[in-house]
C-alpha cells in the first residue's frame, strides 16, 4: 500500500505517509481479496478469515475496540466463510459464503442494517439477509445488497434518495 497513512491505513506498522508501495505487515498467508474504506482497509485471508487495519474510531475494524491499528487485526467472529467485503467511510460489511451479510462500525444512519443506530465494535447480522445475497456495495453511510432473485436492498442514510425507495 502507499499514500496517506494518518491512522495506519497502509498497514505497515507505522503512521508515516508513503510515496512508494510498502508491504502490509502480519499477512502471513494468501489474500483472497482486499477492500478499502475511508481510512481503513480489510482483507479476506485464505484460511483465517478477515483482517482489517487503519482508523477504528467507530469500531470499523471489528476487533472489539476503537483503537486505530497500523497493522492488520483479526475481525472477531469472522475466521472463515467470507467471500466479499464492502467498506464505507466508517463501517464495514461482509458477505458470507452462505449468502448472509454481517456489518460493524459506525451506525448513526442505520448503515449496519441491524435495526438500530448503535455503533458495533464486532460484526452483527443484517436483518432479513441471512442468506440469498450475491454481492454487496457500501457508500459513505449506506449499504446495498444484490439478492439471488435480482432485487437490490439498501439501508442507511437516505438524504438524497440513495436507498432508491422513492423517499
Amino acid at each position: 500500500c502507499w499514500g496517506r497513512n494518518q491512522a495506519g491505513e497502509l498497514g505497515d506498522g507505522t503512521t508515516l505517509d508513503r510515496w512508494l508501495p510498502v508491504d502490509v505487515t502480519g499477512l502471513d498467508e494468501d489474500i483472497v481479496t482486499l477492500a478499502a474504506g475511508g481510512e481503513h482497509t480489510c482483507a479476506i485471508m485464505k484460511s483465517t478469515g478477515v483482517k482489517c487495519w487503519g482508523a477504528n474510531n467507530a469500531g470499523q475494524l471489528g476487533d472489539g475496540t476503537t483503537t486505530d491499528r497500523a497493522s492488520p487485526v483479526q475481525v472477531n467472529g469472522l475466521t472463515g466463510g467470507v467471500k466479499a467485503l464492502a467498506l464505507g467511510v466508517e463501517h464495514t460489511c461482509a458477505l458470507t459464503t452462505l449468502g448472509g451479510v454481517k456489518c460493524w462500525g459506525w451506525n448513526v444512519s442505520g448503515q449496519l442494517g441491524d435495526g438500530t443506530t448503535t455503533d458495533r465494535l464486532t460484526p452483527v447480522d443484517v436483518q432479513g439477509l441471512s442468506s440469498g445475497v450475491q454481492a454487496l456495495a457500501a457508500g459513505s453511510d449506506f449499504t446495498c445488497a444484490l439478492t439471488s432473485t435480482g432485487s437490490v436492498k439498501c439501508w442507511g442514510i437516505n438524504f438524497y434518495g440513495q436507498l432508491g425507495d422513492g423517499t
